[in-house]
């Protein structure tokens, strides 16, 4: 009775190392080919070691890039220096996770404005409501305060229209 048990733990073993049998050719198959590489390459060109190796997958995780400033439109890059006048400080106290975050919404809220303001019935209140609620990413900073800037630079925006 002993003996079945072993007996069914090497059928085991045995039917394993058929499986995995392949993937170790193919891996050192894959080992050979990156060795001939880096003995054909320049000693400048060295392969990195992490690319010898099985890859692992990993989540990638990207960073979603901001239009370059040659890239965006120059209404939008007026309205994002009118956005961040006067904010130096309260930005500045930011932790550098609340200031990518900061930054992206501001770039958001920007390009909507400059949207909004390409249509022919300017909507001054949703201009208002988009820079309120971009500049509520701020701790610490009093509601009124927050409202009269918020006033303050929707206005300059709107001179800013006008003016073009």
């Amino acid at each position: 009775m002993a003996f079945k048990p072993i007996e069914e733990k090497v059928l085991r073993n045995k039917s394993d190392e058929v499986k995995v049998a392949p993937q170790e050719q193919s891996l050192e198959l894959e080992k050979t080919e990156t060795s001939t590489e880096t003995e054909t390459t320049s000693p400048e060109q060295k392969i990195a070691p992490e690319q010898t190796g099985p890859q692992k997958s990993r989540p990638i995780i990207q960073k979603r890039p901001s239009l370059p400033p040659s890239l965006k439109n120059q209404t939008v890059i007026k309205i994002e220096k009118i956005m961040e006048e006067d904010l130096n400080d309260s930005y500045q106290r930011l932790s550098p996770v609340a200031k990518q975050e900061f930054k992206l919404k501001g770039e958001q809220t920007a390009a909507q404005i400059q949207e909004l303001l390409k249509s022919t019935h300017v909507k001054v209140k949703k201009i208002l409501n988009l820079i309120l609620n971009w500049l509520r990413i701020l701790p610490g900073v009093n509601h009124f305060f927050l409202e009269q800037e918020a006033k303050i630079k929707t206005d300059k925006i709107i001179a800013l229209n006008k003016k073009e």
